[in-house]
C-alpha cells in the first residue's frame, strides 16, 4: 500500500492515512507491517486476561488500540504529549470500535506541583516536541502536567507502556509500581547518557523490577518485570530474581563472604575475627567430609549466630566438584537475596584494605560508585617454618613475594567484590558475569582504575597487578608451614575432590622477600575479636580440638613415603634457608620429581 492511499491496516485495525499527521516514515512502517513492532512484540508477551495498560506516548493511538482489543484486556489508558494527535487518536479508537480506551492529553510528570511545560507546534505536525528551536519556533501551547503517581492511582495499570524519548528519566522515582508487573520501557541513552540510564536501572531493581531474561544487551526497548516471589527464576533466567537496596538503605552495606571449607579449622577464628572488623557482615560456609572437628566449630558458630553453616550441595549430588555447585546454588539462599555485596573468597585468604582506617566503608568511600572491584592476590610464602604452630597466622608469615613483578609475571588471579545489581548475571569464583545493555559497566582494580579485562574475556581469572594494590589487595596464605602445606595436600582440593597439589603450587607460590603487604593496622582490633570468640567455652573447646587434630594428622603423616618425597623435593628445590638437619643427606630430587617441577 503506497503511502498517499486512504488507509492502512495493522494487527485487525483501519488506520486512516492523514498525511498532516502521519509522517512518511511511519506511513512506510504502516504499510510494510512493521510499524512498533519491538512494543507489540513485548505487549502480546505479557498481555493477559484482566490485564491495564497504561500507555506514555501513545503517538498515533494504534498501539494503544490494538492491546484494547486484545482477548481479556480489562482497559487501556494512553498519554499522548502533542495535543494535535487527539482528534485523530478519538476518530480511530471509534472507527475501530475501541470502547475500553482513555485518552490523556498532557505530559507526565514525577510529581504534583511541576511547573507546566511549553510545546511547540510546528509544520509539519510530527516535527512538534518540548524542545525550543530557533529556527523553527513554531505556536505555543502550554501543557497539562499528569503526575505518574496519579495516574497510576486512577488507572492501575498491570503493564505500563513508556515510549517518552528521554522523559522517562525520572519520571517512576516516586511512583508506586508495586501492582505493576511490567514496565515495558524505551531506553534512550543517547539522549541521556549510559551513566544516568545505569542509575535508571539500578533505580527501578530497588522497586523490585529486573530486565527479562531473554532481554539482549544494547536493545532500547526492554521489558522489566517485577519480582514477586523470592528464589523465583524465570525461563531463561541464570538465577533467580530479586530487587535490591536504595544506596540509601546500604548503611552499613550487607556484605556477604560465601566460601567452601574442609578440615580447615585451626584457621577459621583468625579469618572470620578479621573479616568482622574489617566490615563483612554476613558469612555462608559450606563443607564436606570434615574430620578435624571444622564442620563442628561452624555449627557452634552457627549457633552464635556468627556464621550459616551448610552441607555443601554436592553431596545430595555425589558430585565432587564442590565449589562450583555450591556458586550455583548460593543465588537460592537469603543470605545472597539480602546482600549488597558478595565476594566469594576462601579462609586461606584476607581482604587488606589500605584505604582509610581498612574497612570496607574506606575502601566504598575511596573506590566511589562500582559494580566489580576485583582485588589482585598476593601470596605469602612459607616464610621457611617447617613446623605448625599454633597463633595468629598473618603474624607467622610476613614475606609475600614481588608486589610490583615484572610483565612476565604480572598476571595474577583475583577475587572480586561483587555490587548486586540487575547487570549481574551470576557470580562465579574469581569474578561475576554482567551484562553490559544496561549503562555503563564500571569494573575497577584494587586501585580504583577502571579494567575491561573480564568484560572482554568471559573466561579470565586474573590480570595485570601492577599498580593494582593503591586501596586493596587480598593478601593470600596459600602454604602456610611446610607441615601444614602436607596436611593440605593430605586433605586435597577443597573445590574439586580427589586433586592435591602440587609441586608447582609449591614452587609458584612460596616467595617471601617483601614484606610491605601488611596486615598490622587492623591486627589489633581483629585480635580483641578473636579473643571475644574464645570467651565461649564450647567454641574456644572445638577451636582446641580442630588444632589437636591439626597436630595428630601432622604426626600420622611422618614417615608416609608420598609425603616424604614431597619433602625432600621441597627442600631440595623450594627452600630458601638452612634444610633440616634430617634431611641434609636426602635432598636430592629424582628426574622425575625435576621433571614435574
Amino acid at each position: 500500500m503506497s503511502d498517499t492511499e486512504q488507509k492502512f491496516e495493522l494487527g485487525g485495525l483501519i488506520v486512516p492515512n492523514d498525511p498532516a499527521l502521519i509522517s512518511p516514515k511511519i506511513a512506510r512502517r504502516l504499510s510494510r507491517q512493521n510499524y512498533a513492532k519491538a512494543k507489540l512484540a513485548h505487549l502480546d508477551k505479557v498481555l493477559r486476561p484482566g490485564a491495564r495498560l497504561l500507555e506514555l506516548g501513545t503517538e498515533i493511538g494504534v498501539v494503544a488500540a490494538i492491546a484494547a482489543k486484545t482477548k481479556g484486556v480489562e482497559r487501556v489508558a494512553a498519554v499522548e504529549v502533542n495535543p494535535a494527535y487527539e482528534d485523530y487518536i478519538t476518530a480511530l479508537w471509534a472507527q475501530n470500535g475501541v470502547e475500553n480506551a482513555t485518552l490523556y492529553i498532557g505530559i507526565p510528570v514525577e510529581r504534583s506541583g511541576v511547573k507546566k511545560a511549553e510545546f511547540y507546534l510546528r509544520d509539519p505536525l510530527w516535527d512538534s516536541s518540548l524542545a525550543p528551536d530557533a529556527d523553527t519556533p513554531g505556536e505555543t501551547v502550554k501543557l497539562d502536567n499528569l503526575p505518574l503517581p496519579k495516574l497510576i492511582e486512577e488507572v492501575d495499570p498491570t503493564v505500563i507502556l513508556c515510549t517518552l524519548q528521554g522523559l522517562e528519566l525520572p519520571l517512576f522515582d516516586a511512583a508506586d509500581l508495586s501492582r505493576v508487573d511490567h514496565l515495558i520501557i524505551e531506553v534512550t541513552p543517547a539522549v541521556y547518557g549510559q551513566d544516568a540510564l545505569r542509575e535508571f536501572v539500578d533505580m527501578l531493581g530497588t522497586k523490585g523490577f529486573m530486565p527479562a531474561p531473554d532481554t539482549e544487551d544494547g536493545k532500547r526497548m526492554i521489558c522489566f518485570e517485577r519480582v514477586k516471589l523470592p528464589g523465583q527464576v524465570p525461563e531463561g533466567a541464570m538465577m533467580p530474581r530479586r530487587r535490591f537496596r536504595a544506596a540509601a538503605e546500604q548503611t552499613p552495606p550487607r556484605v556477604l563472604v560465601p566460601t567452601c571449607m574442609k578440615n580447615e579449622g585451626p584457621f577459621i577464628l583468625e579469618w572470620l575475627a578479621w573479616h568482622r572488623v574489617v566490615g563483612v557482615t554476613d558469612f555462608l560456609i559450606f563443607t564436606n567430609d570434615c574430620t578435624d572437628g571444622t564442620d563442628q566449630l561452624l555449627d557452634r558458630l552457627d549457633d552464635m549466630g556468627l556464621v550459616h553453616h551448610l552441607p555443601n550441595p554436592a553431596l545430595g549430588q555425589e558430585a565432587t566438584n564442590f565449589q562450583p555447585v555450591m556458586l550455583r546454588y548460593l543465588p537460592y539462599t537469603r543470605e545472597f537475596r539480602e546482600a549488597d555485596y558478595v565476594i566469594s573468597m576462601d579462609v586461606d585468604e584476607f581482604i587488606n584494605i589500605r584505604a582509610g582506617d581498612g574497612r570496607f566503608a574506606d575502601l566504598l568511600e575511596a573506590a566511589g560508585d562500582f559494580d566489580v572491584l576485583s582485588m589482585s592476590e598476593i601470596n605469602h610464602g612459607s616464610n621457611d617454618r617447617l613446623r605448625y604452630e599454633r597463633g595468629w597466622l598473618t603474624e607467622q608469615f610476613p614475606g609475600h613475594q614481588n608486589p610490583g613483578p615484572g610483565e612476565k609475571k604480572a598476571h595474577r588471579g583475583v577475587k572480586s567484590i561483587t555490587k548486586m545489581s540487575p547487570r549481574v548475571t551470576a557470580v562465579r569464583n574469581h569474578r561475576p558475569d554482567l551484562s553490559e545493555g544496561f549503562g555503563t559497566v564500571r569494573w575497577l582494580d584494587g586501585s580504583g582504575r577502571m579494567r575491561r579485562e573480564f568484560l572482554d574475556d568471559p573466561e579470565a581469572n586474573g590480570f595485570d597487578c601492577r599498580g593494582a594494590y593503591d586501596l586493596v589487595s587480598l593478601d593470600h596464605f596459600p602454604l602456610r608451614s611446610l607441615e601444614s602445606f602436607l596436611v593440605k595436600m593430605h586433605r586435597g582440593d577443597v573445590v574439586v575432590a580427589n586433586k592435591m597439589a602440587s609441586n608447582r603450587y609449591w614452587r609458584t607460590r612460596n616467595h617471601h622477600d617483601f614484606t610491605t603487604s601488611d596486615l598490622s593496622h587492623l591486627r589489633a582490633a581483629a585480635k580483641a575479636e578473636y579473643e571475644r570468640l574464645l570467651q565461649d567455652k564450647a567454641l574456644a573447646a572445638l577451636h582446641d580440638a580442630a588444632c589437636a587434630a591439626h597436630e595428630a594428622r601432622i604426626s600420622a603423616l611422618e614417615g608416609e613415603p608420598e609425603f616424604e618425597d614431597r619433602k625432600r623435593w621441597i627442600f631440595n628445590e623450594a627452600w630458601h634457608s638452612e634444610v633440616p638437619e634430617a634431611y641434609r643427606d636426602a635432598v636430592v630430587a629424582t628426574e622425575d620429581e625435576t621433571q614435574e617441577a
